[in-house]
């Protein structure tokens, strides 16, 4: 049974009431929730029916999503509750699987979020740090291909702030190499490379829902994989290492005997589970993408204007013809100078109610979790560290008003 229509116009109204009562810590701020009555719905029928936990709408949304990447036939997709737990899951099945082992090397990015690598850490695998490119702040094909060393197996990708990487050169260098390739699209969704989406061109990929990207779900994440044959295994990762595959209810086990195949947990395994009403939020979410990514295109270019009347200071991201970015945040590059730092520059956006953020972890392995445990340095990192140095980014999500752009242009009069 489905929301009447008459609960629906009442949910719009308080909807609509308490979003113009609200009052958020910047009228720029870098991310915010946009959904309707009929997120709200969606999530309150699922409620409704009782269906709490995973049910059948986290099977929709994992079909859906999978869909919408137009997946070769025969992939798979699992919901979980975050992105980082989409890492988890996804490195945890790899070495479940068999594909990885520990002290295996896997090369990423330094300039990126710390779930990344820390997930690695935690696993025993080895992150090898490789510099960034000035131009897309993403990983450099270059680095990559000097870093691989015979204790190499996987290369995690990130598209940093919605920003395609390079996936010709790191697939050539990936498939030359016999090496597994992860995308981290939790910044990229709906963002595509030469006509493809990311996500689909590696062997495997996350998201996450997170609040304040693209589409959200409050918290969630998916898992994609090209190999259905891991299908089991990521499942069983999700839910406690649990045996998935049993179409017995009872069956003989050695040294348990005849026991509950439910209660048989055949791996390490862990309890992330999307819920069923953050994937009903998900599936309207999931409609609407490609039109608020639009949205934040147009943002951006309308920012990125603005932003040229002061080139001698800032700078963003080079988007090469052939890249249609989902931009998660507006990126923006202070070049060094005698009027104002990365920090003073970042309080003084912030004083017009503009907020702010640095480009993510900065540079990884410089990060105090990050910096005594095992992994390996390739380069110097410059890059990385100029970017965490001197690089920040504003909001471009669709709740941008003509006054919020206004007020960005003063902001940068004021400052230089």
């Amino acid at each position: 049974m489905k929301i009447s229509n008459d609960l629906k116009e009442m949910i719009a109204l308080e909807l609509k009431r308490r979003n113009s009562n609200s009052n958020p810590p910047f009228k720029h701020t870098v991310g915010w929730p946009l959904y309707d009555e009929n997120e709200l719905c969606a999530a309150l029928d699922s409620l409704l029916d009782l269906s709490l936990s995973q049910g059948p709408r986290v099977k929709a949304f994992e079909k859906a999503y999978r869909e919408y990447l137009d997946m070769p036939e025969g992939s798979g997709s699992i919901a979980v509750n975050s992105g980082s737990s989409a890492n988890l899951v996804c490195f945890a099945a790899l070495i479940d699987a068999g594909r990885l082992s520990l002290g295996d090397e896997v090369i990423v990015p330094s300039a990126t979020f710390a779930t990344v690598s820390s997930i690695l850490y935690q696993l025993g695998l080895v992150p090898v740090y490789i510099d960034s490119e000035m131009d897309t702040w993403n990983m450099d094909p270059i680095a990559l291909e000097e870093a691989i060393s015979d204790k190499t197996k996987a290369i995690m990708v990130v598209h940093n702030l919605g920003i395609p990487a390079k996936m010709d050169e790191i697939m050539n260098i990936a498939n030359l190499n016999d090496l597994i390739v992860v995308e981290d699209c939790c910044e990229a969704h709906g963002s595509y490379y030469k006509g493809r989406q990311v996500g689909s061109i590696g062997h495997m990929a996350t998201l996450s829902f997170f609040v304040a990207h693209n589409i959200t779900t409050g918290e969630g994440g998916m898992v994609f994989y090209k190999d259905k044959l891991l299908d089991n295994k990521m499942r069983s990762v999700r839910e406690f290492g649990r045996s998935i595959d049993s179409d017995q209810r009872f069956k003989d086990f050695p040294a348990i005997g005849n026991y509950d195949t439910k209660y048989i947990f055949e791996t390490l395994g862990y309890n992330v589970r999307m819920t069923d009403f953050a994937a009903a939020m998900g599936l309207v979410q999931l409609d609407k993408l490609e039109s608020l990514n639009e949205i934040r295109r147009v943002n951006a270019l309308r920012l990125k204007k603005i932003i040229s009347n002061y080139s001698d200071y800032l700078s963003t991201q080079v988007i090469g013809e052939d890249i249609v970015p989902g931009y998660y945040g507006f990126p923006i590059y202070l070049k060094p100078n005698d009027k104002v730092s990365r920090n003073e520059f970042c309080k003084k956006l912030e004083s017009y109610s503009i907020e702010t953020r640095p480009n993510m972890g900065g540079c990884l392995p410089d990060q105090p979790g990050f910096i005594d445990r095992d992994h390996k340095v390739h380069g110097s990192l410059k890059n990385a560290r100029k970017i965490r140095d001197n690089a920040l980014f504003i909001g471009v999500h669709s709740g941008l008003t003509e006054e919020n752009f206004n007020n960005f242009s003063n902001a940068l009069s004021d400052i230089f």
